[in-house]
């Protein structure tokens, strides 16, 4: 009996042990992995900031030049200040640029390899450089005293500044290259890493489903389908906050996005009525209405095909004809605008409310797109933007009030009264704060 015990014992110890070795390597490989990556991408952050300074340098050894050639050839006294100081400037800059590469060769994130590597730059560019800088102080001074003859006097530290500027430029241009060289080296070895950290634990993952008892392979296979639904949770959450097409291109390569659009119209709502509600009720009721009011301009946004840009306290913005192209988007806004006025309607109904909405419809030109690194949103610029949040904030409760451009492009297409079209009303010239007087129009509804 004992001994029948002590051979039941005996696998489960074994299972056991393997099982926490098993874990155990995974752990170690995780951390291992992690840290080699980690110190890497420092690697890589040393290098980004390396290059950056010297292309600014090469940026600012250009403005030199062309600043030391137009102190040569200018006459004009308040011309020639001015100069003066904005060449002052940038040999200021310059010399923090050399300061910056000497702090990144003893950075703590600079490997005894990196160090080297941009000491070595430091080294082919520095006698350039100090030509460069040197001649420049030379005709920094010359220029200072106001005692001389432009022409004559400014014409040797030009040639020096011109020529070492020129030899500036092709050291510059080789270090960078083979900086990126270096850069695509580490990259490649980054990958092997990964590659090879990926496939030992693989390889600990299949011994240990191999060796370990059925309810271990159980519970990692729900562990993964756990992580598989938060992955797809996360993909839905950030598709409810960029467009599809802009999340994919983030995910490919995580960078700002721009781009322009000729023609799209934009749409603000701003709930007229909602702040008086606000003293009314407890601030997670009025979190609770005003999500009510949203998430049903949401379901009509995607109704009409449109994309929502943004919510600022109780205003609502959406736009038509982007990223996607839209031919009607000006009368798909339009509809939605309409819809909108329902449905600020059905939650008065639902909720004894008195709110209205007022909302502003302009059409033109935008450039859309995500910037920053942080807490960063799918926005739009221009122009346009703002005449159409003019015409919500210059409009008037309850009506939805379109301009110039948009009218021109919907007119056409609602002439026929007889079929349950819109009905254009003009309201004239009106003010429009930092544009002047601008002709507006009112949408009043469908003809029935």
């Amino acid at each position: 009996m004992i001994s029948t015990d002590k051979e039941q014992k005996s696998p489960t110890r074994r299972l056991t042990t393997l099982y926490i070795s098993s874990l155990a390597v995974v752990a170690c490989l995780s951390i291992a992995g992690q840290f080699i990556i980690q110190r890497l991408l420092s690697q890589q952050q040393v290098d980004i900031q390396v290059i950056s300074n010297v292309q600014h340098q090469q940026i600012l050894s250009q403005r030199l030049a062309k600043l030391a050639l137009a102190l040569k050839l200018t006459q004009d006294e308040n011309r020639r200040q001015t100069l003066v100081k904005d060449f002052e400037q940038t040999i200021v800059e310059w010399e923090t640029t050399e300061e910056n590469l000497e702090q990144l060769e003893t950075s703590v994130n600079a490997s005894p390899g990196r160090s080297v590597k941009i000491r070595n730059i430091i080294e082919q560019i520095h006698p350039n450089c100090k030509k460069m800088v040197d001649a420049a102080k030379q005709l920094l001074s010359t220029a200072k005293t106001g005692k001389f003859q432009p022409r004559v006097m400014l014409s040797q530290p030009l040639r020096q500044i011109s020529a070492s500027e020129r030899q500036f430029e092709k050291q510059v241009d080789r270090v960078i290259s083979e900086y990126n060289q270096y850069t695509a080296q580490a990259v490649t070895e980054l990958k092997h890493i990964e590659m090879a950290l990926l496939v030992l634990t693989l390889l600990v993952l299949i011994s240990e489903g191999f060796l370990i008892f059925q309810p271990a392979v159980e519970q990692l296979r729900t562990t993964f389908n756990k992580l598989t639904e938060e992955q797809k949770k996360s993909e839905h959450l950030l598709l409810n906050i960029l467009p599809e097409t802009v999340a994919n291109r983030l995910k490919e390569q995580p960078t700002t996005i721009a781009e322009a659009f000729a023609e799209v119209t934009v749409l603000f709502a701003d709930i007229v009525g909602f702040t008086q509600l606000s003293t009314q009720v407890s601030p997670q009721e009025l979190v609770g209405l005003l999500n009510q009011i949203f998430s049903a301009f949401d379901e009509l946004a995607e109704k009409h095909g449109l994309e929502k840009i943004k919510t600022i306290g109780d205003a609502y913005m959406v736009v038509g004809g982007l990223p996607n192209p839209q031919k009607d988007h000006a009368e798909a806004i339009v509809k939605m605008a309409l819809d909108m006025q329902q449905a600020i309607k059905k939650f008065n109904v639902e909720t004894g409310s008195n709110c209205n909405i007022r909302i502003g419809i302009n059409t033109g030109p935008v450039v859309a797109g995500v910037i920053g690194i942080k807490k960063f949103i799918y926005d739009l610029w221009g122009d346009t933007v703002n005449i159409a949040s003019r015409m919500e904030s210059h409009g008037i409760p309850g009506n939805i009030q379109i301009s110039q451009t948009t009218y021109e492009i919907i007119k056409d297409k609602f002439t026929d009264t007889f079929t349950n079209q819109y009905l254009l009303e003009s309201r004239g010239l009106i003010e429009i704060k930092g544009k002047g007087e601008m002709q507006t129009y009112l949408v009043v509804g469908k003809d029935k």
